[in-house]
């Protein structure tokens, strides 16, 4: 920690231009950042500046060190801020992106109770089924469905859940019921084009193992919730999960088909948010919340995991 001055100073050297600009800056003699500048060199045993009787310049050295001290600079901003964060009640714009579909079935009935609860805080909910940007759109959390792939932000897991087959009777009954994957070829299959074609490849497991089978019909939309009340409505037969199609299930406005030939390996779903804003009370609030309101709720055996935050890669969001 004091090395941390001599970062500050070699900094503003850099953003400054001159010894001079930074001494005003720093409220200090210029002669004193010239001596600190030369016993940083001293220390390092590298030369950080060209210096000419006009202009200073970063020498390749310098360049790179500067770019590390920006980072640390910036990470001690960052702890500074989360521990003052916690001093506070929760506040200010949650920043939430979310699938269409868990918004529709399952986040939007949720909020009026968070923000009661929560009366500091505001949020602002992007829908998309399409692939965010987490930290680069400035996203605090963003809650998304399946397998998670290279990245470096920070996921809690929320629940498990297992792709299924689905109809409505309507459509059952017009077209015949498939018995086998393959009789899939002769059905209208409803396809989902956003982010990435490969969910249009249905797995299904039978007795040489897991295999995928391409899928069509005349139907393309590229929304969850869109894909979903489509399936309702006896356009065709969906891929969805035991986690939206539970109450549809429940209720007979949906059958499950082909179960025996199930692709029966978990998929999760998850809140990922950036590993700068896990700490932050509201993102904290937000995901506890969403959890805690599972616990007394019935989920047709849906696990939902109440583990303590880890890291994993991200890529996708369905």
């Amino acid at each position: 920690m004091s090395r941390l001055p001599d970062l500050e100073v070699f900094v503003q050297v850099v953003n400054s231009g001159n010894f001079a600009k930074a001494a005003a800056v720093l409220e200090i003699n210029p002669s004193a950042i010239s001596r600190r500048i030369g016993q940083i060199e001293e220390r390092l045993g590298v030369r950080l500046f060209d210096r000419t009787t006009r202009s200073i310049r970063l020498t390749e050295v310098g360049d790179r060190y500067f770019k590390r001290c920006l980072s640390i600079l910036a990470d001690v901003a960052e702890a500074d801020r989360e521990a003052k964060q916690h001093s506070k009640a929760p506040q200010g714009l949650l920043h939430v992106s979310c699938s269409t579909l868990f918004a529709h079935r399952h986040l939007l009935v949720r909020l009026p109770e968070f923000l009661a609860r929560y009366p500091r805080l505001k949020i602002q909910l992007a829908l998309t089924d399409d692939v965010v940007d987490v930290v680069g759109d400035g996203i605090d959390v963003a809650i998304r469905i399946g397998e998670l792939a290279d990245s470096a932000l920070i996921t809690r897991r929320l629940v498990s859940d297992r792709r299924i087959i689905c109809a409505a009777p309507a459509y059952l009954d017009r077209y015949g019921t498939p018995a086998t994957p393959d009789d899939l070829a002769t059905h209208n299959c409803l396809a989902l084009n956003a982010y990435k074609t490969t969910l249009n490849q249905w797995r299904f497991r039978d007795p040489i193992g897991l295999r995928e089978i391409s899928v069509g019909g005349n139907f393309t939309v590229n929304s969850g919730i869109a894909l979903y009340e489509s399936v309702l409505a006896g356009l065709g037969i969906a891929r969805t999960t035991e986690f939206f199609a539970d109450r549809a299930l429940r209720s007979g406005q949906l059958v499950r088909i082909l179960t025996e030939y199930e692709d029966d390996r978990d998929i999760s779903i998850y809140a990922i948010f950036p590993s700068n804003r896990y700490l932050l009370p509201k993102v904290q609030c937000f995901v506890e919340f969403i959890v805690a309101s599972y616990v007394n709720e019935e989920t047709l055996g849906l696990s939902f995991d109440r583990c303590s935050i880890c890291t994993f890669p991200v890529d996708s969001n369905i």
